[in-house]
């Protein structure tokens, strides 16, 4: 149950659904995930709010989109590979500079997931 945290401008809010399905099209065919297994947190931040470099590594930004997702461990360096190769080719579908794409996978150790029980 890979999730995933995007922190980005305000001025993308109309794009955020589609960066929302963007994104989990990208996990669903680099993680070979269900198309259901969906958690994102976004959050929008106004001009100054996110700080990063227009140039390093060889980039040329002018905005930056933070796709941080969180994984257990288990996935092999392919299909991370192949997560983040999709995701860039998805996002940038939508007129999203390939260069505004900051992704990173965090894993974690043993999670457990704790889902409310319906009342009795």
């Amino acid at each position: 149950m890979p999730h995933a945290r995007i922190d980005m401008h305000r001025s993308l809010q109309p794009k955020m659904a589609d960066i929302s399905a963007a994104i989990l099209r990208g996990m669903v065919t680099g993680f070979s995930m269900p198309a259901d297994d969906l958690f994102q947190i976004f959050r929008l931040h106004e001009p100054g709010e996110l700080v990063y470099s227009p140039t390093f590594p060889n980039q040329q930004r002018d905005d930056i989109v933070f796709i941080e997702l969180v994984a257990s461990k288990g996935y092999t360096d392919e299909q991370k590979q192949a997560t983040m190769e999709a995701i860039v080719e998805e996002v940038s579908a939508l007129d999203i500079k390939r260069d505004n794409l900051l992704l990173v996978i965090n894993e974690v150790g043993q999670t457990a997931t704790w889902y409310a029980p319906e009342p009795a």
